[in-house]
């Protein structure tokens, strides 16, 4: 009998240890959620493109923007094609966590990279360390080119040796940024895009023309959800007297299309659309004065 009692009290005693054990772990996975480890970073360039964009050097010439966090299925599955269309997947074959686990990305000057990881833990396969202006640099190969990630920034840098060492110069204060030179025209392009991508300079000059002569030194494109309407917003820097117009086509293409054009050749337009589709191939209206100072007679 009184084995019997001394059994019974064993697995009470045993049951009281495991709905123990049970709320232990309720509790501990309640207070510490399944959450990345966190690193340590030494500067934080920001939430957005716009911020984002103080820190790169004022030559950069292409830009590209993808907001991973895009709820719109439609607009979602346009940011993920481009992403495919833009990136060299093997680069981040060596990089955790991988592409699936990015909140943001922007692409400056083809290959190099800005990576919204949320500030989280880095993982990134590299043959040699070093410091360089007090951050560290952690080069390795990938895609047949060497590699540079710095993990103690947000967002995270992967990029050319050289271009990782520009935009640290940037940070820094020690080479002048795009927007010293470009942001009198992003200053004006107000809110955030799930889409968005950006020529300057030179790479503006050869990719905007008219009869072979550039007619702009900046462009910019975005997309966005307005809330059902998608929205497209376009910027240009004209260099000759080109300006943006309003006409029955532009007003019958679109759910609302607006624009201004300032006195120091900068013009922007916002055009809203139900189909997504239509909207990627529409541009503003432009129109242009030639200026003609009279006719040479024999």
């Amino acid at each position: 009998m009184a084995k019997a009692h001394e059994r019974k009290s064993a697995r009470i005693l045993a049951f009281i240890l495991a709905l123990i054990m049970v709320a232990s772990a309720l509790v501990y996975a309640f207070r510490n959620p399944s959450k990345p480890e966190e690193r340590e970073i030494k500067f934080d360039m920001g939430k957005d493109w716009s911020d984002w964009i103080r820190y790169l050097p004022n030559n950069t010439g292409y830009i590209v923007y993808f907001n991973y966090t895009e709820k719109n299925e439609t607009l979602k599955k346009f940011i993920y094609n481009r992403t495919l269309d833009s990136i060299n997947p093997y680069v981040f074959r060596d990089f955790r966590p991988t592409i699936n686990y990015f909140r943001s990305l922007l692409i400056f000057d083809y290959y190099n990279y800005l990576i919204d990881l949320n500030y989280s833990k880095v993982y990134f396969a590299y043959k040699q360390k070093d410091v360089y202006k007090n951050y560290t640099l952690k080069t390795g190969v990938a895609a047949g080119r060497l590699y540079t990630a710095v993990d103690e920034t947000h967002p995270v840098i992967l990029a050319y040796p050289s271009y990782a060492k520009a935009v640290i110069d940037t940070i820094t204060g020690n080479l002048t940024s795009f927007t010293e030179d470009y942001g009198n025209y992003t200053s004006r392009i107000n809110g955030s895009f799930s889409y968005a991508f950006i020529l300057a300079g030179d790479t503006a000059k050869q990719v905007i023309m008219d009869n072979g002569t550039p007619i702009a030194d900046f462009y910019f494109e975005g997309y966005r959800m307005n809330g059902s309407v998608y929205e497209k917003v376009v910027g240009i820097h004209f260099l000759k007297y080109y300006f943006f117009v309003k006409t029955n086509k532009t007003v019958n293409e679109t759910a609302y299309y607006y624009y201004e054009n300032y006195d120091d050749g900068f013009s922007i337009a916002v055009m809203g659309s139900y189909n997504f589709t239509n909207l990627t191939q529409l541009m503003p209206e432009m129109r242009t004065v030639i200026i003609k100072f009279g006719n040479e007679t024999g």
